[in-house]
């Protein structure tokens, strides 16, 4: 069962096993016990999605929702060339009346040129 609810409290709770087990203390008075390695992947005040896998033992585990990693390799070298290719592209039609749409497709133009597309 998926619930959502904000962090109040973590209290470290020992070990299980090769796993760090941490008590998780709700805004609505709730507790559970999940596993970590290191540290809790969440904070206080944090609000998180987490499943209850064991509700007669009081088990649950994060949920982690898919973000993007923009500083991972590859994907912050092309975020960076692509906002060098929009200042590029916006510095280039400063003096004309052209619409933000134009500016993009200079841009994109630049983008590809430089990867080869």
């Amino acid at each position: 069962m998926r619930k959502q609810g904000q962090i109040k409290y973590i209290d470290s709770a020992g070990k299980w096993n090769d796993m760090d087990k941490f008590k998780v203390t709700f805004a609505d008075g709730s507790v559970y016990s999940f596993l970590a390695r290191g540290n809790f992947k969440a904070n206080v005040g944090e609000e998180i999605t987490y499943e209850v896998t064991n509700q007669q033992y009081g088990s649950a585990k994060l949920i982690r929702e898919f973000q993007p990693q923009a500083t991972s390799g590859g994907n912050k070298d092309q975020l960076i060339v692509k906002q060098t290719c929009i200042k590029a592209a916006a510095e280039l039609h400063s003096h004309k009346q052209i619409s933000d749409r134009e500016v993009l497709e200079t841009a994109q133009t630049f983008y590809n040129w430089i990867y080869g597309q």
